[in-house]
């Protein structure tokens, strides 16, 4: 028996997601803030085209499907949002990847990136890590107690600028004149 190779997609695998695609097409393009005509020119079709996909009056081809994907995934402000769907290829992905999640980037990009866009990219429980973990660094680093430090930390909400700035000094404060104390 002939073997299939993990880059072949049958018609069956491309319609699915296609399909799981399509109904999600005009929120997602809500979302992105764009116009029919202006997503169409992007991915190389018409705005009638697109229009009638977006009704579900057309199918899409596998190139558009792709094409879309491409683009929500790389939108910022639907990037969380296609990921969440059945209509992103996550198993095709790792299937390309020989079974094995593809890493989303590398570690260098992190420190270079603008802290206030890592910021908004996380979950909850992202941010719940990310606290514990610099609430027990900090610790560390300057001989407090670990319930010092975390009394001073609750009520940070990390996902908000202008209430992270001000409170994250406040606490440095308080951890400063606690250190003085002991």
């Amino acid at each position: 028996m002939e073997e299939i190779s993990k880059f072949f997609l049958n018609e069956e695998e491309k319609d699915k997601f296609i399909n799981a695609l399509t109904p999600e097409l005009a929120l997602l393009r809500a979302k992105a803030e764009i116009s029919q005509e202006e997503i169409a020119n992007l991915i190389g079709i018409s705005r009638q085209t697109y229009g009638s996909i977006e009704r579900k009056a057309r199918k899409m081809s596998w190139n558009t499907y792709l094409s879309l994907i491409l683009f929500y995934d790389y939108n910022k402000k639907t990037h969380k949002m296609i990921r969440n769907i059945s209509a992103f290829p996550h198993e095709l992905i790792k299937r390309f990847n020989d079974g094995e999640e593809p890493v989303d980037f590398e570690l260098n990009m992190l420190f270079k990136a603008d802290t206030r866009n890592i910021i908004d990219s996380l979950d909850e429980q992202a941010i719940s890590t990310i606290k514990t973990i610099l609430m027990v660094e900090y610790s560390r680093c300057n001989n407090i107690s670990g319930e010092a430090v975390v009394k001073f930390f609750e009520g940070i909400d990390f996902s908000k600028k202008d209430s992270f700035d001000e409170k994250q000094e406040d606490t440095l404060r308080a951890l400063k004149n606690i250190k003085r104390n002991n």
